[in-house]
């Protein structure tokens, strides 16, 4: 079971998931639907450093991406970025952005090598660099 934690910011209009652990389609559906639905952000940036996604299947990006697109409609221009650190990563995630793109997606999706690339993509300076070093302290 995966640990995700969801940090929010008015200004930027962003969330920012932290994930940790083994992934599964149930861990990223029941993040969407706590977070999109009662703080449906434009700009999500899903850190994916420390996640695992190797159990998840086609059938599970499928089930995962339809749920992204029903929340769709709550985000003003949805825009999402993944920060993949791992080779082995990668392939999944790409195939997610396809899945999401052919089955009709609004959604913008972009990876970067790290969130700080993600921020800097989107011209930002990290809203969540406070909350990230407490975290890094509590560990």
């Amino acid at each position: 079971m995966a640990e995700i934690k969801a940090y929010h910011s008015k200004d930027p209009d962003l969330t920012l998931f932290i994930v940790a652990g083994s992934v599964s389609a149930e861990d990223l559906i029941a993040a969407m639907e706590t977070h999109y639905g009662a703080r449906p952000a434009s700009i999500a940036v899903w850190d994916l450093w420390e996640a695992d996604l190797s159990g998840l299947d086609m059938a599970a990006l499928v089930k995962v991406s339809d749920v992204a697109r029903g929340y769709a409609r709550n985000r003003k221009d949805p825009r999402t970025l993944f920060a993949v650190k791992r080779e082995q990563e990668k392939p999944l995630v790409r195939l997610y952005e396809k899945i999401s793109e052919l089955r009709g997606s609004p959604i913008s999706y972009e990876m970067f090598p790290s969130r700080a690339a993600a921020y800097q993509h989107l011209g930002l300076n990290d809203p969540f660099a406070t909350a990230d070093r407490d975290r890094k302290r509590s560990a």
